[in-house]
């Protein structure tokens, strides 16, 4: 990455120059430094009591904007903006600030709403997959997996049951590279996002081909696609089998103490002091049976079945049985999925710790791309694959034949990367959590394309966004007026404050040389 700090170094001085020759009159000269326009009627903007075409307005706020800036000149004097606190804070909103600025909130909004939408079905399927090596492989040690998955695959289509072939590939659950499973639900961003994304657009009874994910080739096939009911919120009063395999006679008596319970319940006792009393849960038992909210999925099936067919607040099912014992609930609360409002931060933090990062920024970097003429160059990356059939990225020998590399790879405005760089770039950030090798180049090539975009965005910030240049300068006046100010007059009493301010005023105006353009001044409106 070295070049791309460099070249953009001579960016910063290009802007600079710009900026300069643009019509933006010097409105003031506080302590020898001229104070453009622009920023005048930036910060005059944000104080509503300011009218820029009221003459007598703008005499009054001319004072004001005076000495502000001849405070903020005292602190500099005085090399408060040297001091370590000051850059540390100054940095950090800076940092803040220009994540503001690479974004594009309406892309994440369609990223998040896409996934938004996918909570409201709650798929079950089936689900075999057979595991690759755990360590990094390239195409060659996937060969044997795919083949015995392909043929599972004709099996099912040419109509052998998916279960026996499943079991059967699987040797009856005893082997230690496969697995059949029947997912009776799941939620969004819980499995590896390739089988996500096949799995949403599939239709029920459909099959997939295989898949191949970070653990190996995976076939789905999906069985239904159920509404999702939201969550339900019971109170439960738990009879307790005394063991983990109770006879039948203890299964009976265990019923019987729960039939006794709920009599009394549908007579109108109270169910929180039942629960208090007799429940085997006394974790929620002595809060009344409260358990917590819950959605599908969540609890033991015949729990979870029964808690969702209670249809009306206060209604009290039968006692139902689970291997814990005999439950008797009662419906408290029922509520939807929550609107995407309430969700939108959770998801968008749940998101960016996965591999839809990328959907997030995706949006941002195609325009910024766009904007900066990014372009890939296919024949110098189908190179790079073709060395990841032999090579894990990662590895030393990946690096040792990709470093001498030098077609260009990537172009982005004047600057020019050839293959060499992105595998320097790949050996400083091994961040993939990908084991298929041109997976794993991939992702990285992703992150190398973002990186390099959002920096040269980030270094023409100046340039393209003026009111960025505005705010930080408004923050860095803001942090020396508050420590000097606190200093000069602040931290004094209260009944002394006005008298100090005054003699600072007047010494700030002795001390500093100050030149007003009225000319520009009074001509305000043809600048607004």
């Amino acid at each position: 990455m070295r070049k791309i700090v460099l070249l953009l170094a001579s960016a910063v001085i290009i802007t600079v120059t710009e900026a300069k020759e643009k019509k933006d009159p010097v409105v003031m000269t506080v302590a020898d430094k001229d104070i453009q326009l622009s920023e005048f009627i930036f910060i005059a903007k944000k104080d509503n009591s300011v009218n820029l075409i009221d003459k007598k307005s703008v005499e009054k706020y001319v004072e004001l904007f005076k000495n502000y800036k001849l405070k903020v000149a005292d602190a500099e004097a005085l090399t408060y903006n040297q001091a370590p606190k000051f850059e540390q804070e100054l940095n950090r909103y800076k940092k803040q600030l220009q994540e503001s600025y690479l974004q594009d909130k309406t892309s994440e909004d369609s990223a998040m709403y896409l996934i938004y939408n996918r909570m409201k079905v709650i798929p079950s399927f089936k689900h075999l997959v057979l595991l690759l090596p755990e360590e990094n492989i390239v195409s060659k040690d996937t060969v044997a997996t795919y083949n015995r998955m392909l043929e599972a695959y004709n099996r099912i289509m040419s109509g052998e049951p998916v279960d026996s072939v499943g079991l059967q590939i699987t040797d009856y659950g005893k082997s230690q590279t496969g697995l059949y499973e029947t997912v009776d639900c799941i939620y969004p961003l819980q499995m590896p996002k390739v089988l996500e994304n096949r799995l949403y657009s599939m239709k029920p009874g459909e099959l997939s081909m295989p898949i191949r994910s970070i653990y190996g080739f995976h076939i789905l096939k999906l069985e239904e696609l159920t509404p999702n009911p939201g969550k339900v919120r019971i109170a439960q009063i738990l009879t307790a089998y005394p063991n983990k395999n109770p006879t039948e006679v203890e299964k009976a008596e265990t019923l019987k103490k729960s039939e006794e319970i709920y009599k009394k319940a549908i007579s109108g006792e109270d169910f929180a002091e039942l629960a208090k009393q007799f429940s085997s849960d006394t974790t929620s038992g002595k809060n009344g049976g409260l358990l917590n909210y819950f959605g599908l999925c969540q609890m033991v099936k015949p729990f979870e079945e029964t808690a969702f067919a209670l249809k009306d607040t206060g209604d009290i099912s039968k006692p139902i049985e689970t291997r814990y014992g005999y439950h008797i609930l009662k419906l408290i609360d029922k509520k939807p999925l929550a609107p995407f409002e309430e969700l939108e931060s959770q998801l968008y933090q749940d998101m960016e710790n996965s591999d839809y990062n990328f959907d997030l920024s995706r949006g941002f970097v195609e325009k910024v791309k766009a904007k900066h003429n990014y372009k890939y160059y296919p024949e110098a990356y189908d190179e790079l694959l073709a060395l990841a059939d032999d090579y894990f990225p990662a590895d030393t020998g990946f690096y040792n034949r990709g470093i001498v590399m030098k077609k260009t790879l990537v172009t982005i405005d004047t600057l020019v990367f050839p293959q060499f760089e992105f595998v320097e770039y790949m050996s400083m950030r091994p961040l993939s959590a990908q084991k298929y090798s041109k997976d794993y180049l991939n992702e990285l090539f992703a992150m190398f394309g973002r990186d390099i975009a959002t920096e040269v965005e980030r270094r023409s910030l100046e340039k393209n966004n003026p009111e960025y240049s505005m705010l930080v300068k408004e923050y860095y006046d803001g942090i020396l007026l508050f420590e000097i100010s606190n200093k000069r007059v602040w931290s004094r009493p209260v009944e002394e404050q006005e008298k100090l301010e005054a003699e600072w005023l007047k010494e700030l105006n002795e001390k500093y040389p100050v030149k007003i353009n009225w000319k520009v001044l009074k001509n305000l409106k043809k600048y607004l």
